[in-house]
């Protein structure tokens, strides 16, 4: 009964193992997320470390924001208007092509289509996501 209950259980253990190993290998090979911006030929304004300013969107374009007091946030940005991104390459304004809903703890603004959304970050990190027409 032992011999058997250690065959078992060292088969277990190897298909355990080399599970682990396939999901750690897939996980080291796996490539960062990455997001493009189409922009207008000509537009595009660049800060001194070369991460893009802003410039007039040649498509629409899809973001996601997380703010603690909003959650996770996906929103299009209208195509030939303005999107705009800080010297760290993170997202703050563009022109709205539908209309998005915002959670504000118990309440929601809503933000239409043409409206501006900003984004901004505290000193803490903490993001915050507002809109205006």
């Amino acid at each position: 009964m032992t011999n058997i209950f250690m065959r078992f259980t060292s088969k277990v253990l190897a298909v355990l193992t080399s599970s682990l190993g396939l999901f750690s290998i897939n996980f080291a090979v796996s490539p960062p997320a990455q997001a493009s911006v189409v922009c207008e030929t000509g537009t595009a304004s660049n800060y001194q470390n070369n991460s893009l300013a802003t410039c007039i969107l040649g498509q629409v374009t899809n973001i996601q924001v997380y703010s603690p007091s909003s959650g996770s946030l996906n929103f299009n940005c209208q195509a030939k208007r303005f999107i705009s991104f800080d010297d760290k390459a993170q997202f703050r304004s563009c022109q709205l092509s539908q209309e998005i809903k915002i959670q504000r703890g118990n309440s929601i603004q809503i933000c239409p289509a043409e409206y501006k959304v900003y984004v901004s970050s505290s000193t803490d990190g903490a993001q915050s996501i507002n809109c205006s027409p």
